[in-house]
């Protein structure tokens, strides 16, 4: 009796453990396949959001060379272009948005920043044209070599100098702001009070 007990006690603590094993395993397996899901989900959706991007910076650029050949509007003047681009500029911010390289963002972040600050890049609209080209150049040669599965490039010279002339640029606007004020608040002092007719 106490031996049948004792069969009977290892084939069910056996049993337990096989079960066990059997989930353990199963689970094992459906988690390994929702993270393959998962990363097939991402690259798919990385895949779509670049191309997506590059498809946007392309038509960006092709915008910004048709235009430069009729543009000779001054500074202040607003371009049909622009509103074209700023609405690329958009499509292209929500596409990078989605793409889940962290490398991806470190490396076209700051330029795609740049092109869209064009307005700080020289007295005319084919300055402001000729930088986007340049910045979206360089954002579509990074994307490029994404998609290839290549080592991202590193930014054109192109990206360091129009850093450079836009920082430049917004000194040059923060110290005239400065002195517009300076002068305002001097005038100001210098003006006659007004004679106080309360008795």
């Amino acid at each position: 009796m106490t031996q049948d007990i004792a069969t009977a006690l290892i084939g069910l603590g056996g049993a337990v453990v096989g079960a066990g094993a059997t989930s353990i395993t199963t689970w094992l397996g459906v988690r390994h396949q929702r993270q393959i899901t998962k990363e097939g989900r991402l690259y798919e959706i990385g895949r779509v959001a670049t191309d997506t991007a590059l498809t946007r910076l392309i038509e960006l650029q092709d915008l910004s060379t048709a235009a430069a050949a009729s543009s000779s509007a001054a500074r202040d003047d607003r371009e049909p272009w622009e509103q074209a681009a700023h609405s690329h500029f958009r499509a292209i911010e929500l596409a990078l948005l989605r793409v889940p390289s962290k490398e991806v963002h470190k490396r076209v972040k700051p330029t795609f920043d740049l092109a869209k600050q064009y307005r700080y890049t020289g007295p005319r609209h084919f300055h402001y044209l000729r930088h986007v080209r340049q910045m979206t150049e360089d954002m579509i040669n990074a994307l490029s070599a994404y998609i290839r599965g290549a080592d991202l490039p590193p930014p054109h010279q192109d990206v360091e100098a129009a850093r450079l002339t836009i920082e430049s640029a917004k000194e040059a606007e923060r110290r005239r702001y400065e002195r517009e004020y300076q002068e305002w608040q001097e005038l100001r002092a210098e003006e006659p009070e007004e004679p106080d007719d309360l008795p």
